[in-house]
């Protein structure tokens, strides 16, 4: 003991025990987004093209990652063309589509964002595709005939369009010579020359059969001459100012789908009142791409059916989990059977606690999402629950600290178990606060790993001020603070286990937050990490 540290051989250190226990290699992940940026980079990005607006107004009433992620799912599942199958193909064809136009299309803005990554992403490649460099443009019959100069311009024809027509064909221009090609409304986007007197004329004008005031388009008045432009000017039905309005307005909206059942999406977060069940998960990182996640399920008593068995009471809880990536890739699947049992003279007191259920995952960072079905064997009630998490990958070299864990008991054992052990992480049986509601007089537990700290090679351990403050609604209410190392259980050059039990009698009923703030005295470096609670009667 050093200061109130235990220190232990590296080799026995939780990620080392943990990975051999687990059997799992792990591969390497990027960094992806902070959780709550990935549903507005979802809304604002990858499906800005594709949602309608009723979808849009059902998904920013939502309040919950566990109600935006059954969105998400449901979205992609209404767009499905063929549910037999595991994978999505609309979906999957869908972020071909943005990759495509991102190096495709790109040119000082992501490809995504132009009219021609637009038009792509939401309908797809065209049928065919006409490109003109620019400069000198002989016109077909129903642009008007007649040669001019034009910008460099594409034309791209779709045979159909749900919900657009038939035969349509979406003209974009590079006015700037930049390379951003924009959606046309009428075919004299192009001409260089539209506004040059005497050049550029269409066969009818050096006829002068018409004026240029009389093109499609460029006068008020041409939307009461369609006759004279079909029969003059060689314009097609489709060209006429009023079609190529509609085209391009229908153009603006999201594809069709077959069904709008918004409620239905709402309510896919399918949760059986008639078991309450309560879940959470948390990370603890291994390395800077891979991580330990706890996932923990809790049951009131009260809500489970109590058989007799001989002497005993039992309960019984089947519960079936699985974690899947945001690809549909699954990641762990696990069942289990949940059992509380207790002699008769306990079973009043027993049924005021709680059953508790974990199970720890290995994953790489990134986000997944949790599904877990639970079944009172006895009575046959289900309860279902589904929840979100982000695993952020771990920067190297950089003071950081996994997120807090709430504990309603937290216990330090003796060794490191010989073999994995439930609730056990490295020498701390940790069994979290699922609800994060404690009593005022209880004690509660904290446990946060801090990595990359420094070593003092002098005393092999660290010197670190830890200060553990609560507050509610942004006011100070307690702080407690280390500064002798009293709330370290463990330490290496890696790693950084704090433990700490804090009392809440001096709190009043109602929100808390507490804040971590680790002040690395060696490095320089800090860290804060934080989580919520809340402190209700009796």
């Amino acid at each position: 003991m050093l200061n109130g540290m235990r220190l232990f051989p590296a080799s026995l250190s939780i990620s080392i025990a943990a990975m051999m226990a687990l059997g799992v290699l792990l591969g390497q992940s990027s960094r992806q987004e902070e959780a709550e940026d990935y549903y507005k980079k979802w809304i604002e990005q990858d499906v800005v093209y594709l949602i309608t607006e009723d979808e849009l107004e059902v998904f920013e009433s939502l309040t919950t990652p566990e109600e935006k992620d059954a969105f998400i799912e449901q979205f992609w599942k209404r767009r499905d063309a063929d549910l037999t199958t595991e994978i999505n193909e609309y979906k999957e064809e869908h972020y071909r589509r943005i990759a495509f136009v991102n190096d495709r299309y790109g040119s000082g803005i992501p490809g995504w964002k132009t009219d021609r990554g637009r038009i792509y992403i939401t309908f797809g490649p065209p049928d065919e595709t006409e490109y003109h460099p620019g400069g000198n443009y002989k016109r077909k019959p129903w642009e008007g005939g007649g040669r001019t100069n034009v910008f460099p311009f594409e034309v791209w024809t779709y045979n159909y369009i749900p919900g657009v027509g038939q035969d349509v064909e979406v003209e974009f221009v590079d006015r700037s010579m930049t390379g951003e090609f924009k959606l046309a409304l009428y075919p004299w986007e192009k001409d260089i020359n539209l506004h040059v007197d005497g050049e550029g004329l269409t066969t009818a004008e050096k006829l002068g059969l018409a004026s240029r005031a009389q093109r499609p388009g460029l006068h008020p008045g041409n939307l009461n001459n369609m006759d004279f432009m079909r029969r003059m000017m060689g314009v097609r039905r489709k060209d006429l100012p009023m079609e190529r309005a509609l085209q391009y307005f229908r153009l603006q909206r999201p594809p069709e789908i077959k069904q709008k059942e918004l409620q239905k999406i709402v309510d896919a977060r399918v949760s059986y009142q008639v078991l309450p069940l309560n879940l959470d998960a948390s990370h603890i990182w291994i390395d800077e791409s891979n991580a330990l996640m706890p996932i923990t399920m809790q049951i009131a008593n009260k809500d489970l059916q109590f058989e007799q068995r001989d002497d005993r009471y039992l309960a019984r809880v089947g519960v079936y989990g699985k974690v899947t990536s945001m690809t549909g890739e699954v990641i762990a699947e696990f069942e289990e059977v949940l059992n509380s049992q207790y002699a008769e003279h306990q079973l009043e007191a027993g049924r005021t606690q709680r059953s508790v259920f974990q199970k720890i995952v290995a994953a790489e960072a990134g986000r997944y999402k949790i599904e877990l079905v639970a079944k009172d064997l006895n009575s046959g009630n289900l309860g279902t629950s589904t929840r979100s998490i982000f695993i952020p990958a771990m920067e190297a070299d950089h003071l950081v600290a996994s997120p807090v864990v709430l504990a309603e008991r937290l216990d330090t054992l003796e060794g490191i178990p010989e073999r994995p052990e439930t609730f056990v992480i490295g020498d701390v049986r940790v069994i979290p606060s699922v609800t994060r509601k404690f009593h005022p007089d209880d004690d509660m537990g904290v446990y946060c790993q801090v990595h990359n700290v420094q070593i003092d090679q002098s005393t092999l351990s660290p010197s670190v001020e830890v200060e553990y403050e609560i507050q509610r609604n942004g006011r100070l209410q307690a702080r407690f603070t280390d500064r002798s190392g009293s709330s370290i259980n463990y330490a290496s050059p890696r790693r950084m286990v704090l433990v700490r039990s804090i009392p809440l009698s001096d709190l009043k009923e109602g929100d808390y937050e507490l804040i971590v703030r680790v002040n690395d005295l060696l490095s320089g470096q800090k860290v804060v990490t934080k989580s919520r609670f809340k402190i209700q009667g009796s």
